[in-house]
């Protein structure tokens, strides 16, 4: 298992909270979770009725994401949000237009919530990925949209490699594994 602390893009505009994330790559499935602590109270964590539902441009509120990027550079990306949307879209190659992966019909993801802690926790079945998928050097890019009850959004990552925040640049996936 490896941990991680996610960094805002702009600092100066980011919400007094701290992001950290956990991954872990099995045999048959991949896990990640996160926890943000802090100012929670700030934050627009969701409706707290939970939609379960498959949502596109989850990014535009509160959502948690996830790429994993093999050695050919084709790349999954996964959202979810605090209300239990999701989304999973894959790219054979950078700059491939936006579409679902339908063969990824659903992801096993649960919440705790407590005063000061938020705790997002993911578990994906590696069976659905493209066939072949999973060869060579593999890594991960672990990131966060937060919203705030003011409507200001922070862009968190592992790694911020470009003068914008973009979590889809190949060089951002810091999580090797």
């Amino acid at each position: 298992m490896a941990k991680f602390s996610l960094t805002p893009f702009k600092k100066e505009s980011a919400p007094t909270i701290t992001i950290a994330s956990e991954f872990n790559n099995t045999e048959e499935c991949i896990y990640i979770s996160y926890k943000v602590q802090g100012n929670l109270p700030a934050l627009d964590l969701g409706t707290g009725t939970p939609k379960h539902a498959r949502v596109i441009k989850l990014w535009e509120k509160s959502c948690f994401e996830l790429f994993i990027k093999n050695e050919k550079n084709s790349y999954m990306e996964f959202n979810f949000s605090p209300d239990f949307e999701w989304n999973a879209f894959y790219f054979e190659k950078k700059g491939d237009a936006l579409s679902e992966y339908a063969p990824m019909d659903k992801v096993e993801f649960d919440i705790l919530l407590s005063m000061d802690v938020f705790h997002l926790i993911v578990k994906i079945d590696k069976a659905k990925f493209p066939e072949g998928f999973f060869k060579g050097e593999m890594s991960a890019g672990i990131t966060s949209v937060i919203k705030t009850k003011t409507g200001d959004l922070s862009y968190w990552a592992l790694s911020h490699e470009d003068t914008r925040p973009n979590f889809h640049h190949l060089d951002s996936f810091k999580c090797k594994f």
